[in-house]
């Protein structure tokens, strides 16, 4: 029999998750039974279980994809559904933060909400990630680690430049870059909210008040 590549495997991971995702955003990630996301995949039950031995490891993994969406951009966007963007919400191969160290904060912040808006099914799974950690370790783990990557984010980028930019010294930069990184991580979860539930939800006043915020 042919060895099979870790190129192959990790495209069909990929496959596997995106399926799963999809099933997730329709039922839950207590309703999506295996049935239904092994019929989702085309996969027999046992190649799925070979890449995926339980369906607790393929809800961390979509939960994983969906968070790093937030964090990571794409070179060639694609409509939610088909295969390019089947590869990027299953979070695999691709390790790009959001733009260069520096920069406008408000511009970077901006940023990040239209990478949600543009993805609406990760977002929506953020939102139920967010509610299945509060009683799911492995996701709240899941969780606490993209939160913590936003941080490490802010502190990469703004921490030099709130010396050089805004004149402060350095604990005063530690305490800015401390406050702008729990705005960042409020407007975001907000963001993710109020897009997913608040019934005609104006994305264009949110920016706004998203580039104010930062810009203060």
């Amino acid at each position: 029999m042919p060895r099979v590549s870790q190129q192959y495997k990790d495209e069909r991971r990929r496959e596997i998750v995106a399926a799963a995702s999809r099933c997730f955003l329709e039922h839950g990630f207590g309703g999506a039974s295996m049935h239904r996301i092994i019929a989702a995949t085309g996969l027999s039950a046992g190649a799925l279980y070979n890449h995926f031995p339980s369906k607790h490891e393929l809800v961390v993994a979509s939960a994983r994809a969906a968070l790093d969406r937030v964090l990571t951009a794409d070179e060639d966007p694609a409509p939610a559904g088909d295969e390019g963007t089947a590869r990027a919400a299953a979070g695999e191969g691709s390790e790009r933060s959001a733009g260069a160290p520096g920069g406008d904060p408000a511009g970077w912040v901006a940023e990040l909400l239209e990478r949600l808006a543009a993805d609406p099914a990760a977002t929506r799974l953020l939102l139920i990630t967010w509610g299945e950690a509060v009683s799911e370790p492995a996701l709240a783990a899941v969780a606490g680690e993209h939160l913590a990557r936003v941080r490490e984010q802010v502190e990469e980028r703004y921490g030099r430049w709130a010396a050089e930019e805004l004149g402060l010294g350095p604990d005063r930069s530690r305490e800015w870059v401390a406050m702008f990184a729990q705005a960042i991580l409020s407007v975001l979860q907000g963001y993710v909210v109020q897009s997913c539930l608040l019934p005609g939800f104006d994305h264009d006043a949110y920016l706004d008040y998203a580039r104010t915020l930062a810009a203060q």
